[in-house]
């Protein structure tokens, strides 16, 4: 069995069968490419909310190498049975917290209460229920005018319906360390959140000029310098 999950719902019992970051981008973007006629690896649809892209919608290249960047990070782990190459605990971040976990707790969790520089990480991403309830049901009677069109195939079935992204602060990578002179300084695990909502806004790399995607833009990774 396979299966993508973020690296906070990874028991450490489960790292021996984490494939290695490098192996796991190759098998997602073939499972990405194919969905439509493959089964779906399962965490996939989680994924892909995290990122700002919904299941139903049909995936262009960049959107495909935007749900790879977590992957390709460490942040969202494939387990497999047997994988070809396990994680390396000592190389990748995310796995030497899962590793450093002990009686249900984090590693992070002991940095608290540290200040230093580091970078805003997206945490967990919660859809608004009840708003977006309510822009579905108008997309839903607007859809009904589009003759053959299946509803949840297009972008525009999820306009206006909005999300809270939240951020944490993180220590720095080994190959960041270059940064941090000029980093913000926060205690680690400061949290913030951002609203986002669902709409068609320009996208320099769609061919078109525009995409719908959720606004304000928000990367899985940001950096604060000390002067913001």
């Amino acid at each position: 069995m396979e299966k993508l999950a973020r690296w906070k719902n990874i028991r450490k019992e489960e790292l021996c069968k984490v494939e290695d970051p490098f192996f796991s981008v190759s098998i997602v973007r073939d499972n990405l490419k194919s969905r439509r006629y493959v089964q779906e690896l399962c965490g996939v649809t989680d994924l892909l909310r995290e990122c700002g892209l919904y299941s139903s919608v049909s995936l262009t290249g960049d959107q495909i190498e935007r749900a790879l960047r977590p992957v390709a990070s460490g942040e969202w782990m494939l387990i497999k049975d047997q994988p070809f190459k396990p994680i390396d605990l000592d190389k990748w971040w995310y796995a030497k917290i899962c590793n450093s976990r002990g009686d249900g707790e984090y590693l992070i969790n002991t940095l608290s209460t540290v200040l230093g520089p580091g970078k805003w990480k997206i945490d967990d991403v919660r859809v608004n229920k009840v708003a977006s309830s309510a822009a579905f049901f108008a997309n839903f009677l607007t859809s009904r005018g589009d003759e053959g069109r299946v509803f949840l195939s297009s972008g525009k079935d999820f306009a206006n319906t909005t999300r809270t992204v939240t951020q944490k602060w993180v220590p720095l990578g080994s190959e960041e360390l270059d940064f941090a002179s000029s980093s913000a300084i926060h205690r680690y695990g400061l949290e913030r959140e951002v609203t986002q909502i669902y709409v068609e806004a320009d996208d320099d790399w769609d061919v078109s000029g525009t995409s719908w995607h959720s606004r304000p833009v928000i990367a899985n990774e940001e950096y604060e310098f000390k002067d913001k």
